[in-house]
């Protein structure tokens, strides 16, 4: 897992670019400190994972797309907050183990009697709340999250620095603020929000997904789009 990881994060760094070569596996063993075998499995699972092609004679490449690929930048939400301008703060509103509603467990496509966390926080920009985080994490797959109180840091910013993940979606729709949304955001029932659905997998696994809400006027998306 700690050379997979080491290798995705050469590949975002663009260190090793769409169709480049990666080193070859004993030069990547020499590098990480590690046996062949442990290299040559990692890289059989990003294979597995699409992250990278392997050929035999040609050596092992990045997977290159045709087209054009629209990319969403994941930036901390306290870098998101200071750069408006805004002092960041965080309230944990609900931290609980319990049985997911039956479309969570279906994603996760895990027993419908088995429990998950669920965790309700949210994010303040200056006196207003920024955004509403509305998480489930997979115990199974993150054992580690257990131990973790989130009185101080969400589990998004926790996560991002902990665990790996190698496929990311998301879901981006306005919607109309419910009762309970509004209370949270402390805004009017019905106000416009943005609602940014995502979900993280970590080698073809579901570990998270979360429901961002965000009032209208407090928040803008900024892809980027990049030939491959």
């Amino acid at each position: 897992m700690q050379v997979k990881t080491a290798v995705l994060d050469r590949i975002r760094s663009g260190d090793w670019p769409p169709g480049g070569r990666l080193p070859s596996e004993t030069q990547l063993a020499q590098d990480f400190g590690c046996s062949r075998l442990t290299v040559h499995r990692a890289i059989r699972e990003l294979a597995h994972d699409g992250v990278v092609e392997r050929r035999r004679r040609a050596g092992t490449r990045v997977a290159q797309a045709d087209g054009v690929a629209l990319e969403i930048h994941i930036r901390r939400i306290t870098q998101e907050i200071s750069q408006r301008g805004f002092a960041y703060s965080y309230d944990l509103l609900n931290r609980t183990q319990k049985i997911a509603p039956a479309y969570i467990a279906k994603f996760f496509d895990i027993p419908p009697t088995q429990k998950m966390l669920h965790v309700q926080c949210r994010h303040r920009a200056g006196e207003r709340v920024f955004q509403l985080e509305d998480r489930w994490i997979n115990l199974d797959a993150i054992p580690q999250a257990m131990d973790q109180g989130f009185e101080h840091e969400s589990p998004g910013l926790w996560m991002l620095d902990h665990v790996p993940f190698s496929r990311m979606n998301h879901d981006i729709s306005a919607c109309i603020a419910t009762a309970a949304t509004a209370r949270h955001l402390q805004v009017e029932t019905g106000t416009a929000v943005l609602q940014l659905k995502r979900q993280a997998e970590w080698n073809g696994r579901a570990i998270t997904c979360a429901t961002l809400f965000h009032p209208a006027d407090l928040y803008s998306l900024h892809p980027e789009s990049r030939s491959l």
